[in-house]
């Protein structure tokens, strides 16, 4: 290998690399993220909501046990008053 071939190699990769920094930038600027948190959060959304209409069962006995969870304790009070 040359000299002129190692810096056309050198430079190449100096290319390569910096190509890559400039996708790795463009993808952490905040608008980027941002959009791309919103994507995200709208399926998980929707892909809940479709989980709850084919599973409703599931869903009311959640509800029915965060229900029980929120009013344990007044539910303690029902059971200790004689």
């Amino acid at each position: 290998m040359t000299v002129s071939e190692a810096e056309l190699r050198a430079a190449e990769a100096r290319e390569r690399m910096n190509q890559t920094a400039a996708r790795i930038q463009a993808r952490l600027e905040p608008q980027a993220l941002a959009a791309q948190a919103k994507e995200v959060s709208l399926s998980a959304a929707k892909s809940g909501i479709d989980s709850a209409r084919n599973n409703p069962a599931a869903v009311a006995g959640g509800v029915a046990v965060l229900g029980l969870f929120l009013n344990r304790r007044r539910i303690v009070r029902l059971f200790k008053r004689k």
